[in-house]
């Protein structure tokens, strides 16, 4: 529309523009005030109605008052604006949801140093992580145990938070071991997005020595923690039971023929899932369990791990949907997993470069239930061992535990042994040599 104003020449005004922005703005307040339980920010509009307004301003400096059409114009324009500010001020939604989800108070994501590395994030993530948990922990211990009295820590560890690490960039680099406390998950946004690669190069990493099953003296990069005593910043002790620990949806790669997973004694409840393992540059152990390592010298201040326990025995841990990938030659011992324990699961595991599958060499109700093996020429056309060297699993039984596990789904039609205890291997194939003592 084109507004007259009469002073001492005619002056044309093209007040279009400010209508069409006062119909945008109610257009944008109508969109939002038809989304049911829609919370927004207004400022937006509230910066635009004073620009209209500062707009409106520099009109109205002129002598309009022979003209009552502009004058007319003009105040339709400021009721429209005077009507869209009472619009806003009682815009009361009924239900309140926030369009950014806050950040959980349980998760934290692992960044980088100036170097590239992750070690300090990693356990800056596992302090405050602990600080949270024990808050949870000293009051589960409180009030639950004049209820029901239990061993120390239990009923703490049992009600802490789940302290998730997650993984957002491509790739990170550790120098060290990172240890996985109970009740922490280590994960990412996405199926196998995140590559850690250990160099264990620090002057924090573990090494396996213990000679249990075999003496590997390899690194260790992932070290889940079995129970642990943390001294708090309040001059209390945290007692954490290896409860709930989990790995998921990313990709663990040794450098420097690392053990890529160590589990320590007795986790309960452990889970992996949709984790793939690059072992290429890796030790012959992929998925290693057994006792405590660096008993009398921990690494980590203010930690001490439990010196009552020697059960190395998992009870119900999970491992789902793995892609294993070894380090693709016929030296022995080799497995890509070794462990004992009760009810564990083991199901859709897929297999490169290993001789051995899963090993259980101890325990009762264990299922394998989906593997699936390669054997063949390597991407750069080697053959790393014969095709009558390949075991899928290896699963050792007594007298009371015979005939109380359970093998389906096994693919690739290679050697399945399910020997009783300190028999001796038939013949050469995977772990073993022919004749050796099964463990």
């Amino acid at each position: 529309m084109n507004l007259k104003a009469i002073k001492t020449e005619e002056i044309v005004v093209d007040a279009s523009e400010l209508q069409d922005q006062i119909n945008n703005l109610y257009l944008k307040y109508e969109k939002y005030h038809t989304i049911p339980s829609y919370t927004f920010d207004d400022t937006e509009l509230k910066s635009q109605i004073s620009t209209l307004e500062a707009k409106l301003d520099n009109y109205i400096k002129f002598d309009t008052s022979t003209d009552s059409n502009f004058n007319e114009s003009i105040g339709s324009l400021q009721k429209e604006i005077v009507a869209l500010k009472d619009q806003l001020a009682n815009y009361k939604p009924e239900v309140n949801i926030e369009v950014t989800k806050p950040a959980n108070k349980f998760e934290f994501v692992l960044e980088k140093d100036a170097e590239g590395f992750s070690d300090t994030s990693w356990e800056n993530i596992i302090r405050e992580g602990q600080k949270i948990q024990y808050e949870y922990w000293k009051k589960a211990e409180k009030d639950w145990n004049k209820k029901f009295k239990m061993y120390e820590g239990w009923h703490g560890s049992a009600m802490a938070p789940v302290i998730k690490i997650i993984c957002e960039e491509p790739e990170y680099i550790f120098k060290n071991t990172v240890r996985l406390p109970g009740r922490f998950c280590l994960s990412s946004n996405r199926r196998w997005s995140s590559i850690l690669r250990f160099y264990t190069i620090g002057d924090k990493v573990l090494i396996d020595d213990t000679g249990y099953g075999h003496k590997w003296d390899a690194p260790v990069c992932v070290y889940v923690e079995g129970k642990t005593y943390t001294k708090m910043p309040d001059g209390g002790t945290m007692v954490m039971k290896p409860f709930e620990q989990t790995i998921e949806e990313v990709i663990i790669v040794p450098m420097n023929k690392g053990i890529p997973v160590y589990l320590c004694e007795n986790q309960d409840r452990f889970c992996m899932r949709h984790t793939k393992i690059l072992s290429h540059g890796g030790a012959n152990i992929g998925v290693r369990h057994g006792p405590k390592l660096a008993k009398d010298k921990y690494p980590w201040e203010g930690v001490t791990q439990s010196g009552d326990d020697f059960n190395v025995w998992l009870t119900d841990p999970r491992f789902e949907s793995l892609q294993l990938e070894g380090p693709h030659n016929n030296k022995r011992p080799q497995a890509a997993m070794a462990m004992s324990g009760a009810n564990i699961i083991i199901s859709n595991l897929n297999l490169y470069g290993w001789m051995q599958g899963p090993y259980l060499y101890g325990g009762i109700n264990r299922v394998i239930n989906g593997l699936t093996q390669h054997w063949g020429n390597t991407s750069d056309g080697r053959m790393f061992c014969a095709r009558d060297e390949v075991v899928s699993f290896t699963i050792s039984y007594t007298d009371d535990t015979r005939g109380k596990d359970a093998i389906t789904g096994v693919a690739g039609d290679f050697k399945q042994w399910y020997l009783r205890k300190g028999s001796r291997a038939p013949e050469k194939g995977g772990w073993h040599n022919v004749n050796e003592p099964i463990l």
